[in-house]
Protein backbone atom coordinates (compact mmCIF):
# COMPACT_ATOMS: atom_id res chain seq x y z
CA UNK A 1 0.00 0.00 0.00
CA UNK A 2 1.33 2.99 -1.11
CA UNK A 3 1.77 5.91 2.06
CA UNK A 4 0.50 9.32 0.54
CA UNK A 5 2.87 10.72 3.63
CA UNK A 6 5.58 8.96 2.31
CA UNK A 7 5.05 10.41 -1.49
CA UNK A 8 4.71 13.61 -0.40
CA UNK A 9 7.60 13.79 1.05
CA UNK A 10 9.90 12.56 -1.88
CA UNK A 11 8.21 14.66 -3.68
CA UNK A 12 8.85 17.81 -1.81
CA UNK A 13 12.44 16.69 -1.65
CA UNK A 14 12.93 16.26 -5.61
CA UNK A 15 10.69 19.74 -6.55
CA UNK A 16 13.70 21.29 -3.90
CA UNK A 17 16.24 19.80 -5.53
CA UNK A 18 14.88 21.39 -8.53
CA UNK A 19 14.95 24.83 -6.88
CA UNK A 20 18.71 24.75 -5.89
CA UNK A 21 19.23 23.33 -9.16
CA UNK A 22 17.49 26.79 -10.23
CA UNK A 23 19.17 28.68 -7.91
CA UNK A 24 22.68 27.89 -9.19
CA UNK A 25 21.94 28.45 -12.35
CA UNK A 26 20.62 31.81 -11.72
CA UNK A 27 18.87 33.36 -8.30
CA UNK A 28 16.04 35.16 -10.31
CA UNK A 29 15.49 32.52 -12.34
CA UNK A 30 14.55 30.67 -8.58
CA UNK A 31 12.74 33.07 -7.72
CA UNK A 32 10.17 32.21 -10.52
CA UNK A 33 10.49 28.37 -10.38
CA UNK A 34 9.90 28.25 -6.85
CA UNK A 35 6.74 30.29 -7.21
CA UNK A 36 5.47 27.77 -10.28
CA UNK A 37 6.37 24.67 -7.81
CA UNK A 38 4.84 25.92 -4.91
CA UNK A 39 1.72 24.22 -5.17
CA UNK A 40 3.63 21.00 -6.18
CA UNK A 41 5.40 21.14 -2.37
CA UNK A 42 2.14 21.56 -0.81
CA UNK A 43 -0.03 18.85 -2.81
CA UNK A 44 1.37 16.42 -4.58
CA UNK A 45 -0.07 16.64 -7.90
CA UNK A 46 -1.80 13.83 -10.42
CA UNK A 47 0.47 12.57 -13.62
CA UNK A 48 -1.21 15.14 -15.56
CA UNK A 49 -1.23 18.79 -13.60
CA UNK A 50 2.14 17.56 -12.40
CA UNK A 51 3.28 17.52 -16.35
CA UNK A 52 1.81 20.32 -17.02
CA UNK A 53 3.49 21.95 -14.47
CA UNK A 54 7.24 20.52 -14.93
CA UNK A 55 6.95 21.86 -18.66
CA UNK A 56 6.65 25.47 -17.23
CA UNK A 57 9.25 24.90 -15.16
CA UNK A 58 11.84 23.33 -17.46
CA UNK A 59 10.57 26.20 -20.47
CA UNK A 60 11.69 28.82 -17.83
CA UNK A 61 15.17 26.92 -16.79
CA UNK A 62 15.99 26.46 -20.59
CA UNK A 63 15.42 30.22 -21.14
CA UNK A 64 16.86 31.48 -18.67
CA UNK A 65 20.22 29.37 -19.06
CA UNK A 66 19.83 30.85 -23.45
CA UNK A 67 19.80 34.44 -21.94
CA UNK A 68 22.85 34.23 -20.11
CA UNK A 69 24.53 31.72 -22.56
CA UNK A 70 25.27 29.16 -19.93
CA UNK A 71 26.33 26.38 -21.78
CA UNK A 72 26.66 23.88 -19.49
CA UNK A 73 23.48 24.30 -18.39
CA UNK A 74 21.91 25.03 -21.82
CA UNK A 75 23.61 21.23 -22.66
CA UNK A 76 22.37 19.26 -19.68
CA UNK A 77 18.43 20.77 -20.47
CA UNK A 78 19.26 20.08 -24.13
CA UNK A 79 16.18 18.09 -25.83
CA UNK A 80 12.90 17.68 -26.42
CA UNK A 81 10.91 19.13 -23.38
CA UNK A 82 8.31 16.81 -23.08
CA UNK A 83 11.35 14.14 -23.41
CA UNK A 84 12.73 15.68 -20.65
CA UNK A 85 9.50 16.44 -18.38
CA UNK A 86 8.61 12.10 -19.02
CA UNK A 87 11.57 11.19 -17.22
CA UNK A 88 11.03 13.08 -14.63
CA UNK A 89 7.58 12.01 -14.62
CA UNK A 90 9.30 8.20 -14.11
CA UNK A 91 11.29 9.38 -11.34
CA UNK A 92 8.72 11.19 -9.20
CA UNK A 93 6.75 7.43 -9.83
CA UNK A 94 9.64 5.18 -9.17
CA UNK A 95 9.87 7.10 -5.46
CA UNK A 96 5.91 6.38 -5.16
CA UNK A 97 6.59 2.71 -5.65
CA UNK A 98 9.61 2.52 -3.49
CA UNK A 99 7.62 4.03 -0.93
CA UNK A 100 5.64 1.21 -0.30
CA UNK A 101 5.09 -0.29 3.01
CA UNK A 102 4.71 -3.67 3.13
CA UNK A 103 3.61 -4.19 6.57
CA UNK A 104 0.45 -1.81 6.04
CA UNK A 105 -1.21 -4.30 3.56
CA UNK A 106 -5.14 -4.11 3.33
CA UNK A 107 -6.42 -6.92 4.15
CA UNK A 108 -9.03 -8.39 1.41
CA UNK A 109 -12.25 -9.10 1.85
CA UNK A 110 -12.50 -12.42 -0.70
CA UNK A 111 -15.60 -12.77 -3.10
CA UNK A 112 -16.83 -16.50 -3.05
CA UNK A 113 -18.89 -18.67 -5.36
CA UNK A 114 -22.35 -19.86 -4.50
CA UNK A 115 -25.27 -21.40 -6.36
CA UNK A 116 -22.58 -22.01 -9.14
CA UNK A 117 -21.86 -19.04 -9.64
CA UNK A 118 -18.06 -17.59 -9.60
CA UNK A 119 -16.78 -14.75 -8.82
CA UNK A 120 -16.37 -12.47 -11.84
CA UNK A 121 -15.87 -8.76 -13.49
CA UNK A 122 -18.73 -6.96 -13.88
CA UNK A 123 -19.39 -6.61 -17.41
CA UNK A 124 -20.56 -3.87 -19.39
CA UNK A 125 -17.85 -1.85 -16.71
CA UNK A 126 -20.15 -0.02 -14.61
CA UNK A 127 -19.75 4.11 -14.79
CA UNK A 128 -20.20 6.47 -12.15
CA UNK A 129 -20.58 10.24 -12.82
CA UNK A 130 -18.85 9.59 -16.19
CA UNK A 131 -16.67 7.62 -14.34
CA UNK A 132 -15.94 3.81 -15.48
CA UNK A 133 -15.04 2.28 -12.42
CA UNK A 134 -13.97 -1.77 -12.63
CA UNK A 135 -15.47 -4.45 -10.10
CA UNK A 136 -15.95 -7.54 -9.67
CA UNK A 137 -19.04 -9.41 -8.78
CA UNK A 138 -19.39 -12.23 -6.17
CA UNK A 139 -20.59 -13.43 -2.96
CA UNK A 140 -19.80 -12.43 1.02
CA UNK A 141 -20.86 -14.04 4.31
CA UNK A 142 -23.30 -11.19 5.48
CA UNK A 143 -21.92 -11.00 9.01
CA UNK A 144 -18.22 -10.44 7.09
CA UNK A 145 -19.18 -7.00 5.39
CA UNK A 146 -17.94 -3.59 7.92
CA UNK A 147 -21.24 -1.00 7.86
CA UNK A 148 -19.84 2.10 7.12
CA UNK A 149 -18.96 4.39 9.50
CA UNK A 150 -18.41 7.75 7.44
CA UNK A 151 -22.02 6.93 5.69
CA UNK A 152 -23.01 10.91 5.38
CA UNK A 153 -26.61 9.70 6.05
CA UNK A 154 -25.54 9.17 9.62
CA UNK A 155 -23.79 12.23 10.12
CA UNK A 156 -25.90 13.69 12.60
CA UNK A 157 -25.99 10.52 14.24
CA UNK A 158 -22.27 9.58 14.58
CA UNK A 159 -21.67 12.99 16.00
CA UNK A 160 -23.76 12.67 18.93
CA UNK A 161 -21.86 8.98 19.16
CA UNK A 162 -18.40 10.60 19.06
CA UNK A 163 -19.47 13.10 21.24
CA UNK A 164 -20.91 10.84 24.09
CA UNK A 165 -18.29 8.51 24.18
CA UNK A 166 -15.13 10.24 22.42
CA UNK A 167 -14.76 7.07 19.93
CA UNK A 168 -16.07 5.80 16.42
CA UNK A 169 -19.06 3.30 17.06
CA UNK A 170 -17.90 -0.13 16.75
CA UNK A 171 -19.51 -2.65 14.37
CA UNK A 172 -22.54 -3.64 16.41
CA UNK A 173 -22.99 -0.03 18.11
CA UNK A 174 -23.23 1.19 14.07
CA UNK A 175 -25.74 -1.32 13.53
CA UNK A 176 -27.90 -0.29 16.52
CA UNK A 177 -28.04 3.11 15.06
CA UNK A 178 -29.23 1.79 11.91
CA UNK A 179 -31.84 0.15 13.46
CA UNK A 180 -32.86 2.80 15.86
CA UNK A 181 -32.22 0.78 19.00
CA UNK A 182 -29.62 3.76 20.41
CA UNK A 183 -31.54 6.56 22.53
CA UNK A 184 -30.16 9.53 20.49
CA UNK A 185 -31.57 12.57 21.33
CA UNK A 186 -33.27 14.85 19.38
CA UNK A 187 -34.98 12.10 17.25
CA UNK A 188 -38.87 12.60 16.38
CA UNK A 189 -40.96 10.60 18.32
CA UNK A 190 -42.49 9.11 15.22
CA UNK A 191 -38.68 8.06 13.88
CA UNK A 192 -37.33 6.54 16.94
CA UNK A 193 -38.91 3.33 16.45
CA UNK A 194 -37.50 2.67 12.59
CA UNK A 195 -36.08 5.82 11.24
CA UNK A 196 -34.45 4.08 8.66
CA UNK A 197 -37.23 2.20 7.53
CA UNK A 198 -34.92 -1.18 8.06
CA UNK A 199 -38.14 -3.47 8.71
CA UNK A 200 -39.78 -2.92 5.55
CA UNK A 201 -37.09 -3.09 3.56
CA UNK A 202 -36.00 -6.46 5.62
CA UNK A 203 -39.78 -7.72 5.10
CA UNK A 204 -39.29 -7.19 1.20
CA UNK A 205 -35.30 -8.94 1.01
CA UNK A 206 -36.71 -12.07 3.56
CA UNK A 207 -39.31 -12.68 0.35
CA UNK A 208 -37.04 -11.43 -2.86
CA UNK A 209 -33.69 -11.38 -1.89
CA UNK A 210 -31.17 -8.37 -2.10
CA UNK A 211 -32.09 -7.15 -5.87
CA UNK A 212 -29.73 -4.62 -6.17
CA UNK A 213 -26.03 -5.73 -4.84
CA UNK A 214 -24.64 -3.10 -2.58
CA UNK A 215 -21.01 -1.86 -3.57
CA UNK A 216 -17.47 -2.64 -1.40
CA UNK A 217 -14.22 -1.62 -1.33
CA UNK A 218 -11.43 -3.95 -1.23
CA UNK A 219 -11.64 -4.46 2.62
CA UNK A 220 -15.22 -5.17 2.99
CA UNK A 221 -16.02 -1.85 3.96
CA UNK A 222 -19.42 -0.36 2.39
CA UNK A 223 -19.42 2.40 -0.08
CA UNK A 224 -22.88 1.96 -0.94
CA UNK A 225 -25.80 -0.64 0.52
CA UNK A 226 -25.51 0.34 4.76
CA UNK A 227 -29.36 -0.20 4.49
CA UNK A 228 -29.51 -2.93 2.77
CA UNK A 229 -26.65 -4.91 4.79
CA UNK A 230 -28.50 -3.59 7.98
CA UNK A 231 -31.73 -5.47 6.73
CA UNK A 232 -30.03 -8.50 6.31
CA UNK A 233 -28.47 -8.94 9.63
CA UNK A 234 -32.14 -7.69 10.85
CA UNK A 235 -33.27 -10.78 9.25
CA UNK A 236 -30.56 -13.08 10.45
CA UNK A 237 -31.41 -11.81 14.03
CA UNK A 238 -35.57 -11.78 14.41
CA UNK A 239 -37.99 -14.01 15.06
CA UNK A 240 -40.32 -12.63 12.83
CA UNK A 241 -38.36 -14.38 9.33
CA UNK A 242 -38.24 -17.98 9.10
CA UNK A 243 -35.11 -20.54 8.57
CA UNK A 244 -35.50 -20.14 4.74
CA UNK A 245 -35.55 -16.29 4.60
CA UNK A 246 -32.46 -16.76 6.84
CA UNK A 247 -30.63 -18.82 5.03
CA UNK A 248 -31.43 -16.53 1.94
CA UNK A 249 -29.67 -13.58 2.99
CA UNK A 250 -26.73 -15.75 4.84
CA UNK A 251 -24.43 -14.91 1.74
CA UNK A 252 -25.62 -11.52 -0.50
CA UNK A 253 -24.09 -11.05 -3.87
CA UNK A 254 -22.09 -7.69 -4.01
CA UNK A 255 -19.62 -5.53 -6.07
CA UNK A 256 -16.16 -5.06 -5.23
CA UNK A 257 -14.16 -2.12 -6.13
CA UNK A 258 -10.82 -3.81 -7.52
CA UNK A 259 -7.37 -2.94 -5.60
CA UNK A 260 -6.56 -0.21 -8.47
CA UNK A 261 -9.38 2.02 -6.70
CA UNK A 262 -8.43 5.57 -6.58
CA UNK A 263 -10.58 7.99 -4.20
CA UNK A 264 -12.19 9.37 -7.04
CA UNK A 265 -13.32 6.01 -7.82
CA UNK A 266 -14.50 5.76 -4.49
CA UNK A 267 -16.09 8.85 -4.42
CA UNK A 268 -17.90 8.67 -7.98
CA UNK A 269 -20.02 5.88 -6.61
CA UNK A 270 -20.59 7.58 -3.24
CA UNK A 271 -21.76 10.82 -5.42
CA UNK A 272 -23.31 8.47 -7.98
CA UNK A 273 -25.80 6.65 -6.35
CA UNK A 274 -27.11 9.02 -3.39
CA UNK A 275 -27.35 12.17 -5.30
CA UNK A 276 -28.53 11.04 -8.76
CA UNK A 277 -32.01 9.95 -8.96
CA UNK A 278 -32.65 6.52 -10.30
CA UNK A 279 -35.87 7.76 -11.89
CA UNK A 280 -38.06 4.87 -10.52
CA UNK A 281 -41.68 6.06 -10.49
CA UNK A 282 -42.99 3.65 -7.99
CA UNK A 283 -46.34 2.13 -8.90
CA UNK A 284 -49.35 4.01 -8.05
CA UNK A 285 -51.40 2.67 -5.06
CA UNK A 286 -54.55 2.11 -6.89
CA UNK A 287 -52.61 -0.26 -9.06
CA UNK A 288 -51.03 -2.44 -5.95
CA UNK A 289 -54.46 -2.25 -3.93
CA UNK A 290 -55.63 -4.12 -7.21
CA UNK A 291 -52.97 -6.72 -7.70
CA UNK A 292 -54.04 -7.05 -3.88
CA UNK A 293 -57.75 -7.30 -3.74
CA UNK A 294 -57.39 -9.76 -6.98
CA UNK A 295 -54.96 -12.04 -5.05
CA UNK A 296 -57.58 -11.80 -2.75
CA UNK A 297 -60.55 -13.13 -4.58
CA UNK A 298 -58.02 -15.96 -5.78
CA UNK A 299 -57.33 -16.97 -2.15
CA UNK A 300 -61.16 -17.10 -1.63
CA UNK A 301 -61.79 -18.82 -4.35
CA UNK A 302 -59.55 -21.85 -3.37
CA UNK A 303 -61.09 -22.02 -0.17
CA UNK A 304 -63.29 -25.49 -0.02
CA UNK A 305 -65.83 -23.98 2.55
CA UNK A 306 -66.68 -20.75 4.01
CA UNK A 307 -63.55 -19.51 5.89
CA UNK A 308 -63.87 -18.26 9.54
CA UNK A 309 -62.68 -15.64 11.25
CA UNK A 310 -59.33 -17.29 12.65
CA UNK A 311 -58.74 -18.47 8.78
CA UNK A 312 -59.83 -15.19 7.53
CA UNK A 313 -57.27 -13.75 9.42
CA UNK A 314 -54.62 -16.51 8.76
CA UNK A 315 -55.13 -15.69 4.68
CA UNK A 316 -54.49 -11.96 5.09
CA UNK A 317 -51.23 -12.63 7.00
CA UNK A 318 -50.38 -15.02 4.28
CA UNK A 319 -51.38 -12.25 1.74
CA UNK A 320 -49.50 -9.54 3.10
CA UNK A 321 -46.67 -11.67 3.53
CA UNK A 322 -46.77 -12.11 -0.36
CA UNK A 323 -46.99 -8.62 -1.03
CA UNK A 324 -43.73 -7.89 1.53
CA UNK A 325 -46.10 -5.69 3.81
CA UNK A 326 -45.05 -7.68 6.86
CA UNK A 327 -46.97 -9.52 9.37
CA UNK A 328 -49.61 -6.63 10.15
CA UNK A 329 -52.39 -6.65 7.85
CA UNK A 330 -53.37 -3.27 8.44
CA UNK A 331 -52.44 -1.96 5.13
CA UNK A 332 -54.10 -5.10 3.35
CA UNK A 333 -57.37 -5.05 5.32
CA UNK A 334 -56.78 -1.17 4.04
CA UNK A 335 -56.64 -1.93 0.39
CA UNK A 336 -59.66 -4.78 0.22
CA UNK A 337 -61.96 -1.93 1.88
CA UNK A 338 -60.90 0.74 -0.81
CA UNK A 339 -61.31 -1.76 -3.84
CA UNK A 340 -64.49 -2.96 -2.41
CA UNK A 341 -65.87 1.01 -2.71
CA UNK A 342 -64.24 1.50 -6.17
CA UNK A 343 -65.35 -1.62 -7.45
CA UNK A 344 -68.70 0.05 -6.27
CA UNK A 345 -68.16 3.26 -7.94
CA UNK A 346 -66.75 1.73 -11.49
CA UNK A 347 -69.73 -0.35 -11.92
CA UNK A 348 -71.90 2.72 -11.40
CA UNK A 349 -70.48 4.89 -13.67
CA UNK A 350 -70.04 1.91 -16.13
CA UNK A 351 -73.00 -0.05 -15.74
CA UNK A 352 -75.61 2.18 -15.37
CA UNK A 353 -74.27 5.69 -16.58
CA UNK A 354 -72.35 4.13 -19.15
CA UNK A 355 -69.13 6.37 -19.11
CA UNK A 356 -66.29 5.53 -20.38
CA UNK A 357 -64.31 2.54 -18.51
CA UNK A 358 -61.16 3.58 -18.63
CA UNK A 359 -61.99 7.31 -17.85
CA UNK A 360 -63.67 5.86 -14.75
CA UNK A 361 -60.44 4.04 -13.82
CA UNK A 362 -58.40 6.97 -14.22
CA UNK A 363 -60.85 9.02 -12.24
CA UNK A 364 -60.84 5.75 -9.49
CA UNK A 365 -56.95 5.94 -9.84
CA UNK A 366 -56.72 9.51 -9.59
CA UNK A 367 -58.54 9.95 -6.46
CA UNK A 368 -57.79 6.75 -4.83
CA UNK A 369 -56.60 7.89 -1.90
CA UNK A 370 -60.39 9.98 -1.01
CA UNK A 371 -62.31 6.05 -0.96
CA UNK A 372 -60.16 5.75 2.10
CA UNK A 373 -62.33 8.33 3.91
CA UNK A 374 -65.27 7.19 2.31
CA UNK A 375 -64.58 3.57 4.29
CA UNK A 376 -64.87 5.31 7.29
CA UNK A 377 -67.02 4.82 9.98
CA UNK A 378 -68.94 1.68 8.42
CA UNK A 379 -71.20 0.23 11.31
CA UNK A 380 -70.92 3.33 13.00
CA UNK A 381 -74.34 5.11 13.01
CA UNK A 382 -73.87 8.55 11.52
CA UNK A 383 -70.17 7.45 9.99
CA UNK A 384 -69.83 8.23 6.13
CA UNK A 385 -69.59 4.68 5.13
CA UNK A 386 -72.52 3.68 7.14
CA UNK A 387 -75.17 6.62 5.90
CA UNK A 388 -74.15 6.12 2.16
CA UNK A 389 -74.96 2.64 2.58
CA UNK A 390 -78.13 3.09 4.04
CA UNK A 391 -78.92 5.42 0.52
CA UNK A 392 -77.98 4.86 -2.94
CA UNK A 393 -79.03 7.67 -3.84
CA UNK A 394 -76.72 10.04 -1.56
CA UNK A 395 -73.68 7.58 -2.15
CA UNK A 396 -74.54 7.94 -5.96
CA UNK A 397 -74.41 11.88 -5.70
CA UNK A 398 -71.04 11.55 -3.69
CA UNK A 399 -69.93 9.18 -6.88
CA UNK A 400 -70.84 11.92 -9.20
CA UNK A 401 -69.26 14.53 -7.56
CA UNK A 402 -66.16 12.35 -7.18
CA UNK A 403 -65.75 11.82 -10.89
CA UNK A 404 -66.52 15.38 -12.22
CA UNK A 405 -63.53 16.71 -9.94
CA UNK A 406 -66.32 18.55 -7.58
CA UNK A 407 -63.88 18.01 -4.34
CA UNK A 408 -61.19 20.16 -4.00
CA UNK A 409 -59.26 18.16 -1.76
CA UNK A 410 -59.20 15.29 0.64
CA UNK A 411 -60.62 17.28 3.69
CA UNK A 412 -63.78 17.87 1.93
CA UNK A 413 -64.02 14.22 1.21
CA UNK A 414 -63.58 13.68 5.35
CA UNK A 415 -65.88 16.61 6.25
CA UNK A 416 -68.58 14.78 4.67
CA UNK A 417 -69.35 13.24 8.00
CA UNK A 418 -71.14 15.84 8.98
CA UNK A 419 -72.58 16.86 5.95
CA UNK A 420 -74.37 14.00 4.60
CA UNK A 421 -76.20 14.00 8.15
CA UNK A 422 -77.54 17.38 7.71
CA UNK A 423 -80.69 17.88 5.70
CA UNK A 424 -79.92 21.71 4.37
CA UNK A 425 -76.13 20.24 3.92
CA UNK A 426 -77.46 17.77 1.59
CA UNK A 427 -79.45 19.36 -0.72
CA UNK A 428 -76.72 22.00 -1.39
CA UNK A 429 -74.52 18.54 -2.06
CA UNK A 430 -77.63 18.19 -4.78
CA UNK A 431 -76.90 21.57 -6.42
CA UNK A 432 -73.52 20.63 -6.62
CA UNK A 433 -73.97 17.22 -8.51
CA UNK A 434 -76.31 18.78 -11.10
CA UNK A 435 -74.51 22.12 -11.38
CA UNK A 436 -72.58 22.42 -15.25
CA UNK A 437 -70.24 25.40 -13.37
CA UNK A 438 -67.41 23.66 -11.51
CA UNK A 439 -66.45 26.80 -9.87
CA UNK A 440 -70.14 27.45 -9.03
CA UNK A 441 -70.28 23.43 -8.25
CA UNK A 442 -67.64 23.62 -5.75
CA UNK A 443 -68.73 26.74 -4.22
CA UNK A 444 -71.98 24.75 -3.25
CA UNK A 445 -69.95 21.66 -1.28
CA UNK A 446 -68.23 24.38 0.52
CA UNK A 447 -71.33 26.06 1.29
CA UNK A 448 -72.68 22.87 2.22
CA UNK A 449 -69.69 22.03 4.38
CA UNK A 450 -69.89 25.76 6.21
CA UNK A 451 -73.75 25.08 6.48
CA UNK A 452 -73.14 21.39 8.72
CA UNK A 453 -69.93 22.93 10.89
CA UNK A 454 -72.23 25.82 11.86
CA UNK A 455 -75.11 23.91 12.90
CA UNK A 456 -73.14 21.55 14.47
CA UNK A 457 -71.58 24.17 16.57
CA UNK A 458 -75.07 25.88 17.56
CA UNK A 459 -76.54 22.34 18.48
CA UNK A 460 -73.80 21.79 20.60
CA UNK A 461 -73.84 25.37 22.20
CA UNK A 462 -78.04 24.37 22.92
CA UNK A 463 -77.23 21.82 24.46
CA UNK A 464 -74.45 23.50 26.84
CA UNK A 465 -76.60 24.97 29.67
CA UNK A 466 -78.46 21.21 30.09
CA UNK A 467 -75.19 19.41 30.16
CA UNK A 468 -73.32 21.82 32.93
CA UNK A 469 -76.24 21.13 34.95
CA UNK A 470 -76.36 17.56 35.09
CA UNK A 471 -72.24 17.64 35.62
CA UNK A 472 -72.97 19.87 38.69
CA UNK A 473 -75.31 18.08 40.10
CA UNK A 474 -73.43 14.94 39.00
CA UNK A 475 -70.20 16.17 40.90
CA UNK A 476 -71.41 17.53 43.98
CA UNK A 477 -72.92 13.77 44.30
CA UNK A 478 -69.72 12.51 44.12
CA UNK A 479 -68.42 10.84 47.17
CA UNK A 480 -65.33 12.99 48.31
CA UNK A 481 -63.41 9.22 48.23
CA UNK A 482 -64.17 8.82 44.57
CA UNK A 483 -61.47 11.14 43.84
CA UNK A 484 -58.75 9.26 45.50
CA UNK A 485 -59.79 6.03 44.85
CA UNK A 486 -61.52 5.84 41.52
CA UNK A 487 -60.66 8.75 39.44
CA UNK A 488 -57.21 8.08 37.52
CA UNK A 489 -54.81 11.44 38.08
CA UNK A 490 -54.63 12.62 34.67
CA UNK A 491 -58.23 12.94 34.76
CA UNK A 492 -58.19 15.00 38.16
CA UNK A 493 -55.19 17.13 36.23
CA UNK A 494 -57.91 17.76 33.32
CA UNK A 495 -60.69 18.29 36.36
CA UNK A 496 -58.36 21.15 37.45
CA UNK A 497 -57.31 22.47 33.92
CA UNK A 498 -60.99 22.95 32.69
CA UNK A 499 -61.77 24.64 35.75
CA UNK A 500 -59.42 27.09 36.44
CA UNK A 501 -59.84 27.64 32.45
CA UNK A 502 -63.98 28.44 33.21
CA UNK A 503 -63.26 30.57 35.98
CA UNK A 504 -61.84 33.72 34.82
CA UNK A 505 -64.85 33.70 32.17
CA UNK A 506 -67.48 32.63 34.90
CA UNK A 507 -66.16 35.61 37.38
CA UNK A 508 -66.43 38.16 34.60
CA UNK A 509 -70.11 37.14 33.72
CA UNK A 510 -71.48 36.72 36.80
CA UNK A 511 -70.34 40.10 37.48
CA UNK A 512 -71.72 41.69 34.62
CA UNK A 513 -74.97 40.17 35.76
CA UNK A 514 -74.79 41.82 39.31
CA UNK A 515 -73.90 38.62 41.15
CA UNK A 516 -71.00 38.24 43.23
Amino acid sequence: MVLKTDISQDVRQLIEAVIEEASRISADVAEEVEEILQQGKDNPLPPNEAFQLLTKVITVLKRSASQRGDEAASKSLSGDINQIVEQIIQIREQVMLDTTEPTTQTKRLELVASNGIEPAPVRPTPCFQARSVPMCSGFVKTTDIKLWNENDRLDIHLGQFRQKNSRDPNPEELLDIMLSKMELPGIADDEKSDQFEIVELARSIAINGVRKPPILDINGTLLDGNRRVAACYYILNSNEFDSEQKRRVEYIQVWQLTEHATDDDRNAVVVSLNFESDCKLDWPDYIKARKVYEEWQAMLTLETRAAGRQRLAEMKRQLSQKFALGPDTTTVNRYLKMIEWVVDFEEYHINQKKRDPYEVKHRADRYFQYFNELTSGETKHGGIAFTLNQDDGLKHTVFDLLLDDKFTNVLQVRALKQTLNNPESRELLARARNESDLDLAQDYIQDAITTANLQGAQRRAVGADSRIESFVKWLEELPPRAFRDQIKPENLEGLLKALKLVEPMVKEILRERGIE
